[in-house]
């Protein structure tokens, strides 16, 4: 042992620290791919499912085009409801209800003044009132607005000498 260490010694010393860094770098980069061999096949298999998931989103994204909206589904059941009952002013509302049926939050027609309560965004405040003024119900001369955390709170009566 001693005479290789004594050979290593003559040995230029230029030489021998490239033949150090060459070791070294021989070394570092077998521990690197036994060490990211795991990793890599871990990403290999992340990407797998990725691509995987974005197949079952395409696929179901052309099935939803396939489908019509809501706002046409409800633009349907509101042109069917209103041929039903043309000229009701009762049917009228309960046409408004009927398609706006997720945000009613409560509806008394035996109170009086009849009183609704709808849960809307921002945006359905302003068609709601659009509807109420083009359609043959009656239309409340009192309301009132409610923000809410996460929705806007519309309550609306519909006082005794609005009903026809």
């Amino acid at each position: 042992m001693n005479e290789r260490l004594y050979r290593w010694m003559q040995i230029n010393p230029l030489l021998r620290y490239a033949m150090l860094l060459v070791g070294t770098a021989i070394f570092l980069l077998l521990c690197g791919l036994l060490l990211l061999r795991p990793q890599r096949l871990e990403l290999d298999v992340q990407r797998r499912a990725l691509e995987q998931q974005q197949q079952n989103l395409q696929q179901r994204q052309r099935q939803l085009a396939l489908n019509p909206s809501s706002e046409t589904l409800q633009q349907h059941l509101t042109h069917i409801l209103a041929q039903l009952h043309p000229d009701s002013s009762t049917s009228a509302l309960e046409l408004i209800l009927a398609t706006r049926g997720p945000q009613l939050a409560q509806w008394q027609p035996e109170a009086q003044p009849r009183s609704l309560t709808l849960h809307l965004q921002w945006p359905q405040f302003q068609p709601l009132f659009a509807e109420l003024a083009q359609a043959a119900a009656p239309f409340p001369h009192r309301f009132q607005l409610l923000a809410q955390p996460s929705y806007l709170a519309v309550e609306l009566w519909l006082e005794h000498e609005d009903v026809s």
